[in-house]
């Protein structure tokens, strides 16, 4: 189901400052309260004089990361922190960009940015109500609520024990043997990975509402033999051990935080994308099956346009 909570906010401005994990540049950033609420779900990136939503329709890139970009302004790697502020339930905040064009990939997972704004959240009842609704560069921002209470109406949860072809009332995203689905009802988080040895298969169930406990810690992860292919491509320049989970010829090459931290991490970056379809999505089963950035922010869009059709 949609969510029914307040919205909420940060009440005073938090700061995040480390190196990019692709980059390799130092980055810092400032997360900031609103003072006016005019829809129930308004994440904003801010550059300079740019700004622009956090929605999948400024979605640049896919490659290894997310990155969002309005004109000649791009920002690298934003899925931790949306998946943090999903987590946490923050609903309207501006993200200044103070220095660098990536997010800080910190300790290479989410729990740095959890950590900090669960101390500071805030309801929206400290926001004074706006008069009008902003207007984005790419159309309005829509009562995002409203629609989602509409698509909940038609929506049916998905039965235990079916597979994910056979769901029915689904909001679904497919390449290949890659498959996500997404049902209202259930809050659980159904995940399957498959990579070469060593890593391999992973597979697992998260309770949604354990997202802080169980996916937050999660890091990124990378093969050590891939580093040298990665840098060449101008990736992965501040990746480094205190920021991922390097794996080996054997296995993990540094202490893994869970068995399968790969796989969680994987579900935290499916969480971090799906924020960008404009509103927080709360109550709903998961099925991610091997996903990636490009499938994530194809589900986001499926989930919107949804929505958007339900008016």
């Amino acid at each position: 189901m949609a969510t029914a909570e307040p919205c909420a906010t940060v009440r005073e401005t938090v700061s995040f400052e480390g190196v990019g994990l692709h980059t390799g540049e130092p980055c810092r950033i400032a997360i900031h309260p609103v003072s006016e609420a005019c829809t129930p779900c308004a994440i904003t990136i801010r550059k300079g004089a740019s700004v622009f939503p956090t929605r999948w329709d400024f979605v640049v890139d896919t490659t290894r990361a997310t990155v969002l970009g309005d004109g000649a302004i791009r920002i690298s790697t934003v899925e931790h922190l949306m998946a943090a502020l999903w987590i946490i339930g923050i609903t309207h905040c501006d993200i200044e960009v103070l220095r660098g064009d990536e997010i800080p990939i910190l300790d290479g997972s989410a729990l740095p940015f959890v950590q900090a704004l669960q101390a500071v959240k805030c309801t929206v009842d400290a926001l004074t109500p706006s008069p009008s609704p902003t207007v984005w560069a790419r159309g309005d921002a829509p009562d995002m609520q409203q629609l989602l209470w509409s698509a909940e109406a038609q929506l049916q949860p998905p039965a235990e024990a079916a597979l994910p072809h056979s769901m029915s009332g689904l909001f679904q995203a497919r390449h290949a043997d890659r498959y996500l689905g997404l049902a209202f009802g259930g809050g659980v988080l159904f995940g399957y990975i498959d990579f070469p040895a060593p890593l391999g298969v992973q597979a697992g169930a998260f309770p949604l509402a354990a997202a802080a406990e169980q996916i937050a810690p999660a890091r990124t992860f990378g093969f050590l033999r891939e580093v040298e292919a990665l840098r060449q491509q101008g990736l992965a320049q501040g990746g480094a051990l205190d920021n991922a989970l390097v794996i080996d010829e054997t296995g993990y090459h540094n202490p893994a935080r869970f068995e399968d931290e790969p796989l969680r991490h994987k579900l935290l970056d499916v969480l971090g994308d799906l924020y960008l379809c404009g509103a927080r999505l709360t109550g709903f089963t998961l099925v991610a099956i091997k996903p990636g950035h490009a499938l994530n922010v194809q589900l986001a869009r499926q989930v919107a346009q949804t929505i958007f059709a339900e008016d």
